[in-house]
């Protein structure tokens, strides 16, 4: 099993802002940072010690990982561009398949951490889930080893499986945010503040770390209380895109808990 200890770090967004600190605040060494944005790269790269270039031909074959952490789009011409020979190369996509990088490397894997992330703030990683693959026993190894050394929530999973957390992820995080973004509109219109609803959300995000979802869910689809639904959808009939939501979401909440009722 390789032990890993030097990073390269290729990508200078959110994801890789705060892996490259994560590790760098462990003792890692971040040899270089990778990015298409020079002044991105740099800024980056000074705030773990590192080096840094917008230019792939510049990468430091030195490293022991080389960490792939740009939007999904961008990885097949990113990979199109390296060639790492027996180094170990990740990806963090939440949806792109491992078996993308097999031309880039013999050791490849992925390195995916479940959570969402900003350059602006730099989190604490104790309690994300790092879901990890590798083509060959040994790299799933020292991938587990290092996922282990920032978090105490490591997972070996599949590639299917990984599409399918980031699936779920997206409803229960992306969704849940635009739902947000449409109840501050809605107050916002009205001259209330979305404020009085932050000890709501709260309450809610509690809960449900404590009860299954379906136990948290309250209002009038659940109690299936059509009166105030029709009241509801009445407000919202001026904005058709909002009233179609409001009622697929709530037809939806009352057939899964009053599945009998037409």
């Amino acid at each position: 099993m390789q032990k890993i200890e030097k990073i390269v770090i290729i990508g200078a967004g959110s994801v890789a802002c705060n892996l490259a600190v994560a590790f760098y605040n462990k003792g890692f060494t971040i040899l270089q940072v990778l990015s298409r944005t020079l002044g991105n790269a740099k800024m980056l790269a000074e705030s773990v010690d590192a080096s840094f270039s917008d230019k792939y031909s510049e990468i430091d074959l030195n490293a022991d990982l080389y960490i792939i952490a740009v939007k999904d789009v961008a990885i097949p011409e990113l990979i199109s561009k390296l060639s790492l020979n027996h180094k170990l190369v990740v990806h963090t996509s939440g949806t792109v398949a491992m078996d993308i990088l097999i031309n880039s490397t013999d050791n490849y894997g992925v390195f995916y951490p479940l959570q969402t992330f900003s350059k602006s703030e730099i989190i604490d990683f104790t309690h994300i889930p790092l879901c990890i693959e590798a083509n060959t026993p040994e790299n799933e190894a020292s991938l587990i080893q290092l996922a282990k050394e920032i978090s105490g929530n490591v997972q070996v999973i599949t590639s299917g499986q990984r599409k399918i957390l980031h699936i779920s992820a997206v409803f229960a995080s992306n969704f849940s945010s635009y739902m947000y973004l449409i109840a501050e509109k809605i107050l916002t219109d009205n001259q209330l503040s979305f404020d009085m609803l932050k000890p709501l959300i709260l309450r809610t995000a509690e809960k449900v770390q404590k009860q299954l979802p379906a136990d948290t869910i309250t209002g009038p689809a659940r109690r299936n209380d059509i009166s105030v639904i029709e009241e509801h959808e009445n407000f919202l009939a001026a904005n058709p895109d909002l009233l179609e939501i409001y009622h697929v979401i709530s037809e939806n909440i009352q057939k899964q808990f009053y599945p009998t009722k037409k």
